[in-house]
């Protein structure tokens, strides 16, 4: 478990969007919800990441498997950022989170300094439990975010809202020397988003190739998850989420042994929506002391 500057605990994180906007998930899983099975309320809601203004992306409700695609094991996703903007947000689901109880986090994308600014804004009278920058895209084209020097001065105008900051990365990314540049910024670095498609499968071509290949997520990419994790924590002092290809307890057992203190659970949601809260349980059933014994960030 990691605790922030703010008192707030996280140690079970939906991936970005797993349960949609605002916790409820998506509708296909409202059934499940509704008979308890899916229980939002045992995570830390980390919303689809939101740009300043509405996205249009590559997903479109009436078609979702031409950006998104299942793979054995994982999935691929292509989805582009496509969302309704941080306005939508804060006017229609943050008000809706905060009458369930919610835990939240805000997951952004800011092009530019200004908007990272615009979003500290914006996001600054909100009780949430953090902001997540988005800072790794592989799906998106032109992407600003790739220095470190960038990252660093997202990082540091988002936290003009006062509130913590996790910095999520990419594997594609030079995500060591991202983190280490953010420590005394961001209170917890975020390993990883998803992959993109041609370091996890060079010799094949992706079912979204028209769509730049896209992003792998699930089983596939759990080898490169566990080395960035061991690297960030050989290499940073800042706690680790660690996220991508977790299904089972062993799973979460080889990331906490490699240094990591809080989890993402993301395409499994998707996968087999019933086992999130399942191997939650699990894991505090047999692990209960490292629920109880937070790490303080290193903020």
């Amino acid at each position: 478990m990691i605790v922030f500057s703010n008192g707030e605990p996280v140690e079970f994180l939906t991936g970005s969007g797993a349960l949609a906007y605002d916790g409820r998930g998506w509708i296909w899983e409202y059934p499940l919800r509704w008979m308890g099975i899916l229980n939002p309320h045992e995570f830390t809601i980390v919303v689809k990441t939101l740009t300043l203004r509405p996205r249009k992306g590559n997903l479109r409700w009436y078609a979702p498997w031409r950006a998104v695609r299942l793979i054995p094991g994982g999935a691929v996703n292509a989805v582009g950022l496509t969302n309704p903007g941080i306005d939508w947000w804060i006017r229609t689901c943050y008000p809706r989170m905060r009458r369930m109880g919610l835990q939240m986090v805000v997951s952004v994308y800011p092009e530019s300094v200004e908007e990272a600014r615009a979003f500290a804004e914006k996001l600054r009278p909100l009780q949430i439990a953090a902001i997540e920058l988005n800072a790794s895209c592989p799906n998106v084209a032109h992407c600003e975010t790739d220095t470190v020097s960038h990252v660093h001065s997202l990082a540091v105008a988002l936290r003009e809202a006062g509130h913590p900051l996790i910095v999520k990365v990419g594997y594609d990314q030079p995500y060591v020397a991202i983190a280490q540049a953010v420590e005394g910024v961001a209170e917890a670095i975020h390993a990883i988003n998803t992959v993109p498609w041609r370091l996890v499968f060079p010799e094949r071509r992706s079912p979204l190739a028209r769509l730049g290949g896209g992003g792998v997520s699930g089983a596939p990419i759990r080898p490169f998850v566990r080395e960035a994790v061991r690297r960030l924590r050989e290499h940073t002092h800042l706690p680790i989420i660690a996220g991508g290809g977790i299904a089972t307890l062993h799973d979460l057992e080889e990331l906490w042994a490699l240094g990591a203190r809080a989890f993402s659970i993301g395409t499994l949601f998707l996968r087999a929506p019933w086992m999130p809260n399942r191997l939650v349980r699990a894991w505090r059933a047999r692990y209960p002391e490292r629920s109880q014994q937070p790490t303080l960030s290193a903020r």
